[in-house]
């Protein structure tokens, strides 16, 4: 009878158990001090820039400016880009130094509105505001991300 209460009890918390210890938390996604430009969880569909575009179109990513990176290998850049946290106080220190905005549109497949990426070029560096709406700063050459 001991025995049956136990595993009783048991039961009732397996599914607290399997929550805890192996399903992975989402929430690392967005604490990390290196988070994702574009959200990890949602399917990459086109991203739409001033002067060109990338689009995944019949099982195949396609760009409509040609570049020395073939179209499948930009996206997957563009698609695991992580950056550095940039908070309030160290963007309004750098703010002056930038020039104008520009904005990316990021479509995915699971939503009907785009997320819309408004990023500074700086000569060193870029800043990026992620699908999070946080301040990222990454460091890299503009011929990595774009063609």
């Amino acid at each position: 009878m001991i025995l049956g209460i136990i595993a009783f009890i048991m039961i009732l918390n397996l599914p607290t158990v399997i929550k805890t210890y192996l399903i992975e938390d989402d929430s690392t996604v967005v604490s990390s001090d290196y988070p994702y430009l574009l959200n990890p969880s949602s399917k990459l569909r086109a991203l739409h820039f001033s002067n060109w575009s990338l689009e995944f179109q019949d099982g195949q990513w396609n760009m409509t400016r040609q570049g020395n990176v073939s179209a499948s290998e930009l996206a997957k850049r563009w698609v695991s880009l992580v950056g550095t946290r940039v908070d309030g106080q160290t963007f309004d220190s750098l703010k002056p130094q930038l020039s104008s905005p520009s904005t990316i549109e990021v479509w995915y497949q699971d939503q009907e509105e785009p997320q819309r990426i408004t990023f500074y070029q700086a000569p060193k560096f870029w800043l990026l505001k992620n699908w999070q709406d946080q301040w990222i700063a990454i460091s890299v050459e503009p011929e990595y991300l774009l063609p």
